[in-house]
């Protein structure tokens, strides 16, 4: 009798061992959610932010238009993606040409809680008389992303236009907005005035440096991530490099990294590398940008595809206690919400 307790104990022991296991397993799995099956190739470039009143908004290129889709549950479930109309038209200033393409930029919050989205309308005429223009453009939403106001242009200037603005779009003093631009120094944009003007970015070489994302952190310091990663602690005025960033650059693959800001001097940067990286990388810088831990990166889905080249994947804080990652790969655009937590040094 007692070996047959014993042993009904011990098989007891193991099943409940096993159920906890698969529990374990479980928490521990990171399962994206996909806001876009298939359908997605070339320049879709998703983008991410939340709104004030915690809604997530998704922005990505669908076929010749943004595509938009929310999340009012911080991430588990997406409405299905509708075309933003505006993005569709042609600006009056670009002539009618058959070969065209709508290439996305980034979705931001602004300090009064608009959405501002921008992107580039790119005409191509170059083998008939090699007219080629890239408009950038913006539209504005009070509403969540549900509607979106006419198509502004921003530019050109000295009769150019700025071309695509990479990453995210930085909220400037005096309701001005600065734009990282993929070609030429970042600029300021005064919307009221629509006057364009040029925010140099001079590192420590005495070099000017274009291609960059800038952040600002919660204790006021500018980031800049670029071929080199700098450090501002006034305004720009000047600037320090900063050794041993995690997230070096490989050519054109540095558009697979972004950086985000994080309470209490904290920011996280997430990238991958080339277009068929597998997994998403994290690192926690705690002292406002100065130092990072090389041997403390996290990668999650580490089986994963992700097409990390075309701004993917882009990061932001979902609240206290989650971060969530917009990203895409070849079976669609997707998003995985995770606890700040397992981020942060241990």
């Amino acid at each position: 009798m007692r070996l047959r307790t014993m042993a009904l104990q011990h098989v007891a022991g193991a099943v409940a061992a096993a159920l906890l296991g698969m529990f374990t397993a479980a928490i521990a799995d990171d399962v994206p959610v996909s806001i876009q099956k298939g359908g997605v190739s070339g320049h879709v470039h998703p983008s991410i932010c939340r709104a004030g009143d915690g809604t997530l908004v998704v922005v990505f290129r669908g076929k010749g238009v943004l595509m938009c889709s929310r999340s009012s549950d911080g991430g588990p479930t997406w409405s299905v993606p509708v075309a933003i109309a505006t993005s569709e038209k042609r600006p009056e200033s670009i002539r009618e040409v058959k070969i065209f393409e709508v290439y996305p930029g980034t979705v931001d919050t602004l300090p009064d809680g608009r959405l501002l989205l921008t992107w580039n309308y790119i005409a191509d005429d170059k083998a008939r008389d090699g007219y080629y223009e890239r408009a950038l453009l913006y539209s504005l939403s009070a509403d969540q992303g549900r509607t979106w106001s006419n198509q502004e242009l921003i530019g050109p200037v000295d009769g150019k236009h700025l071309g695509a603005v990479r990453h995210n779009v930085l909220a400037w003093t005096e309701g001005r907005w600065l734009l990282p631009l993929r070609v030429g120094p970042p600029r300021l944009f005064d919307p009221a005035t629509r006057t364009v003007t040029e925010f140099p970015l001079i590192g420590p070489d005495k070099k000017p440096h274009s291609w960059q994302q800038i952040v600002r952190t919660d204790r006021g310091t500018l980031l800049a991530m670029g071929p080199v990663f700098l450090r501002s602690t006034d305004e720009g005025k000047s600037w320090t490099a900063v050794e041993k960033f995690p997230a070096v650059p490989d050519g054109d693959s540095a558009e697979g990294r972004y950086l985000t800001t994080l309470p209490n001097g904290r920011v996280l940067v997430t990238w991958g590398v080339g277009t068929m990286n597998k997994g998403l990388r994290y690192n926690v810088s705690v002292d406002d940008g100065q130092t990072w831990n090389g041997d403390g990166t996290v990668t999650l889905l580490p089986e994963t595809n992700v097409a990390a080249r075309y701004y993917s994947a882009r990061t932001i804080p979902v609240d206290d206690e989650h971060v969530g990652t917009v990203f895409m790969n070849g079976q669609g655009v997707h998003f995985l919400k995770v606890e700040l937590k397992r981020l942060l040094p241990q």
